[in-house]
């Protein structure tokens, strides 16, 4: 019998304390947000709540409280370790420690901790698929503990858990197929299905999807690294990725080499997707805070060019590093492995109805709709603007996985269109 844990599961956003086992999980939330189109085709939409958090954010806020009561008196200071997958999300190639140690570094900064890596005590832990005691439902199970620099425990910290579905997909890469309009108990099959045993993604030449015959799907576009001048998206070219022994999707970018994400949409609905790169959003450096999807006009593609810095400013994807800002530095990842996620949900405008294979939008599900809002901007840049849409529920999502080693030579080979 799988072990019970204590101190997380809210269904709701009125969090209350629920005993947990195996793997958990709550209803969807119900969010609004602001996106960006990215040139004639892509647009991004992100979390606009001006003070209430999302998911993650809500669960290292609270982890960080506990964190707080106890370096308080010891210098006030804490080195942020790393957050390891455990569980079935561990078969699947999870990388979503560093947006879990992100997202606590700051929540502790805006206690007032100081994160270092001269502190006298470390937190870290892990991340695991559990079971809701009362719901049977799954969910994010994220534990950690505190210990000084030579190994001494010195707390234990009562876990939190994150229920969102796409936020749930982004931190462990699961391919998860789960038509909208089922029911809630056919979702979470779904879901349960996909972390019982690993389902690797459709490849067709260089494109890659959840499924066969899936309208969304995604290609891995890589080129020579600009270094500190502009990104050239006319020098990267589609590089076909491969299914290894264990299932996983694989794709060979090597070091002095950065990569975007092409993405596709071929339904008649707009779509909304979430990019996240070792669980790490598009948008976590964004100097403008909120940004969460990109919003693909239906019939449409468009290229995701890197992480989203301003409007009119993307760092690119790098194999051995994140965003080259100081806050990427400090993240901890000793992890050889790295973890392309994308996530997919139908968007259509405020004053029109959604897809007819939606369900109920009224209704509380794993993803609850969103509003955005935007423009659009010139096909020939890779500026962003801003246009207004809701946002459904998750419909699929996969994932790529590169290695961060200097030459790949134990991954499966891939070969440029």
């Amino acid at each position: 019998m799988p072990a019970e844990w204590p101190g997380f599961g809210p269904i709701d956003r009125n969090r209350r304390e629920r005993a947990v086992k195996s793997r958990t999980s709550s209803n969807d939330r119900r969010w609004s947000s602001r996106a960006f189109l990215l040139s004639a085709a892509l647009s991004f939409a992100a979390s606009s709540w001006a003070v209430a958090a999302g998911p993650l954010e809500a669960e290292m806020a609270e982890l960080a409280r506990q964190v707080h009561g106890a370096v308080r008196d010891r210098g006030n200071a804490v080195q942020v370790g790393e957050f390891v997958a455990r569980g079935d999300v561990a078969r699947h190639g999870a990388t979503g420690g560093p947006a879990i140690a992100r997202s606590l570094m700051e929540q502790l900064q805006k206690r007032g901790v100081q994160t270092t890596s001269k502190a006298d005590l470390i937190v870290s832990g892990e991340f695991r698929d559990i079971t809701d005691k009362a719901t049977k439902l799954t969910a994010l199970m994220i534990k950690a503990h505190i210990e000084d620099r030579q190994g001494e425990p010195i707390l234990e910290l009562a876990s939190r858990g994150v229920f969102d579905l796409t936020t749930f997909t982004s931190l462990t890469g699961i391919t998860l197929i789960a038509p909208p309009k089922a029911k809630p108990e056919e979702r979470e099959k779904a879901l349960n299905d996909a972390l019982d045993a690993v389902k690797p993604p459709h490849l067709d030449s260089t494109r890659i999807s959840a499924r066969s015959g899936s309208p969304y799907s995604i290609e891995i576009l890589v080129g020579p690294d600009p270094g500190e001048g502009p990104l050239d998206l006319q020098s990267y070219r589609p590089r076909a990725a491969t299914i290894g022994k264990d299932g996983l999707a694989f794709v060979n970018i090597h070091r002095g080499e950065v990569y975007a994400v092409k993405v596709t949409n071929r339904a008649d609905h707009d779509l909304a997707v979430t990019l996240a790169i070792d669980g790490l959003t598009m948008f976590a450096f964004s100097e403008t805070k909120g940004y969460e999807v990109v919003i693909v006009p239906k019939g449409k593609e468009g290229v995701i060019p890197g992480w989203h810095i301003t409007n009119e400013r993307s760092d690119a994807f790098h194999v051995s590093e994140y965003a080259r800002s100081a806050a990427a530095r400090l993240l901890p990842s000793s992890s050889t492995i790295g973890t392309i996620s994308v996530s997919f949900k139908a968007a259509w405008p405020g004053d029109a109805q959604p897809p007819a294979d939606e369900g109920d939008v009224d209704g509380r599900s794993r993803d609850a709709d969103a509003t955005a809002r935007g423009k659009r901007v010139d096909a020939r840049d890779t500026r962003y603007g801003e246009m207004t849409r809701n946002v459904g529920k998750l419909r699929e999502s996969l994932s790529v996985h590169y290695n961060k080693a200097v030459e790949p030579a134990d991954l499966p080979g891939s070969k440029p269109n």
